[in-house]
């Protein structure tokens, strides 16, 4: 499939989005009838033909619920030790955990996917240190503009 994107589209344009799920304790993942009982040996051997194909970035998105674990140290290091193109993580990422995971040269670019609906002024606000509107989840995904596009820019 990669192979075949790539054709058409180029692999310096393409990207490809994981969501590795790796339990807080030796049990197996189940989401959604998938089932992963090895995640870091799955999506590092995935990313080694990824790298060979020479796609532009990789996407990955952590479990983004409340208590989710998070991705492991020896994962984000795996992960950078075998892809060259740029790696952008997502899911419940504060400006902290950024922070610390570019610092550690483990990714490029984070998603801030809830803090950006909640704070239309998002990249001034990181920027400025200025603090962040908290979601709120009861308003999300309602289908109205209710807590999309009635919340506040940062006034000082």
């Amino acid at each position: 499939m990669v192979a075949a994107v790539s054709e058409v589209v180029g692999a310096d344009r393409l990207g490809v989005r994981f969501a590795p799920l790796f339990a807080s304790t030796d049990e197996t993942r189940v989401y959604l009838g998938l089932v992963e009982a090895d995640p870091h040996h799955t999506y590092i051997e995935a990313i080694k033909v990824l790298e060979q194909a020479g796609i532009a970035y990789l996407s990955i998105a952590e479990a983004d619920w409340d208590n989710a674990p998070d991705l492991p140290e020896p994962f984000y290091q795996a992960v950078r030790a075998e892809f060259s193109g740029r790696i952008i993580y997502a899911g419940k990422y504060t400006v902290q955990k950024s922070v610390d995971i570019l610092s550690k040269g483990y990714g490029d670019l984070f998603a801030f996917g809830r803090p950006f609906i909640a704070n239309p002024d998002l990249p001034e606000r990181i920027a400025n240190h200025w603090p962040l509107n908290e979601a709120d989840p009861a308003t999300m995904y309602g289908g109205t503009a209710i807590g999309y596009s009635d919340y506040p820019r940062y006034q000082e």
